[in-house]
C-alpha cells in the first residue's frame, strides 16, 4: 500500500514557505499536472504536497486589466514596463489574454499549445518552469523576452534570469525551501516581431517533437538591433541559441540571413535521439523551422 501523502493548503507565501523549511521532503504544487504524472510513475516520492493554488498574489497577468488581477500589485506595473505574471498564473489565463497575444506573441502561442484546454486551465506557468521538461513550452517562449525570475525563500528575495534557471532535466537553481514567486518580462520595445511553433506529428493533444521560437528586434533602417532564438527538446533543457543570435545581430534581415541563422542554430543544436524522434529529424527541423518562424513573426516584410 503507498504511503500516505499530506497535502497542505497555506494561505500565503510566508506559510508556504515555513512548510517546506519545516517537513522534510515536502514539495510545492500549484496545478500538479506534472507532479501527479511523477508521483503515479514513482518517478517522485514526496512526503507532502504544499499547496500555491489558492495562494493570493500569485495569480495574475499585469498589466492586463481584462484579467482578475489582484489589485494590490497594478500599482507601478504598466504597459511600458513590460508584463508581470504571477506564477500561480494558468496556460489558459494566458491563452484568454487578448493583451498577451498582441504584446509578448510568443509566449502567448506557446502557452495556448500546452496540453488540452482541461489541462491548461489547471496546469501554471511557474510549474511548468520548474519541472525543468526540455519539451517545456511557456519556458520556450519567455526564453525569447528575457524574462526574469522572482524567487521567494527562507531568506527573502532574489532575482534570476530565466537562461540560467535551468541546471539539466527536472533539475534548477531552486535553493531548498523555495518557490517562483512572479515572471518579470521586460518591454521588448518597439519594431519587435516574434513566433513560437510547436513541432508534433499531428494536430491534438501531443508533447512537441521540437519547439522553436524567435524574436527580432529592428532599428529604424530594418538593421536587427537584438535576436533571440529559443529551442525546446533540442538540448538537456529549453535553451537559447547563441550562436544563431550573433548572426542575425547588427546585419540587414534578410530570408538569406534567416536561413543562415537556421543553419547555425541546427548545427550546435544538442539533439539526440529519442523514442519520440530521431536527432538526426530534429537537427534539420530546427534548420528549417528558425527561418520560418522568423518570418511568420512578420519581421520579413
Amino acid at each position: 500500500m503507498a504511503a500516505a501523502l499530506d497535502y497542505l493548503r497555506p494561505a500565503s507565501v510566508a506559510e508556504a514557505l515555513s512548510l517546506l523549511s519545516t517537513i522534510e521532503g515536502a514539495q510545492p504544487v500549484a496545478g500538479a499536472t506534472d507532479v501527479w504524472v511523477g508521483i503515479r510513475s514513482k518517478k517522485h516520492s514526496p512526503k507532502a504536497l504544499v499547496s500555491l493554488k489558492n495562494i493570493p498574489n500569485l495569480r495574475f497577468i499585469l498589466p492586463d486589466r481584462e484579467t482578475d488581477a489582484y489589485e494590490g500589485r497594478a500599482e507601478g506595473v504598466t504597459g511600458d514596463s513590460g508584463v508581470l505574471l504571477g506564477a500561480a498564473t494558468t496556460h489558459g489565463d494566458v491563452e484568454d489574454s487578448a493583451w498577451m497575444k498582441t504584446h509578448f506573441p510568443a509566449v502567448h502561442q506557446a502557452c495556448s499549445g500546452v496540453g488540452s484546454r482541461q489541462v491548461r486551465n489547471v496546469a501554471t506557468v511557474g510549474g511548468n518552469i520548474c519541472n525543468a521538461a526540455p519539451c517545456a513550452d511557456s519556458a520556450v517562449g519567455l526564453l525569447l523576452y528575457d524574462a526574469t525570475l522572482v524567487i521567494a525563500g527562507p531568506a527573502g528575495e532574489r532575482e534570476l534570469p530565466l537562461s540560467e534557471f535551468f541546471v539539466g532535466p527536472g533539475e534548477t537553481r531552486l535553493g531548498p525551501a523555495e518557490i517562483l514567486k512572479e515572471v518579470k518580462v521586460p518591454n521588448p520595445g518597439p519594431r519587435t516581431y516574434a513566433w513560437y511553433w510547436k513541432h508534433t506529428r499531428r494536430k491534438g493533444v501531443e508533447l512537441p517533437l521540437l519547439g522553436v521560437g524567435a524574436r527580432v528586434t529592428l532599428d529604424a533602417d530594418g538593421m536587427v538591433e537584438k535576436a533571440r532564438v529559443s529551442l525546446g527538446v533540442c538540448a538537456p533543457m529549453p535553451t537559447r541559441s547563441y550562436e544563431a543570435e550573433k548572426v542575425l545581430e547588427g546585419q540587414k534581415l534578410t530570408a538569406e540571413l534567416a536561413a543562415e541563422a537556421g543553419e547555425v542554430a541546427a548545427a550546435n543544436a544538442l539533439v539526440r535521439d529519442t523514442w519520440r524522434g530521431r536527432g538526426w529529424y530534429r537537427r534539420e527541423m530546427v534548420r528549417v523551422l528558425v527561418p520560418r518562424v522568423i518570418k511568420l513573426s512578420g519581421a520579413l516584410s
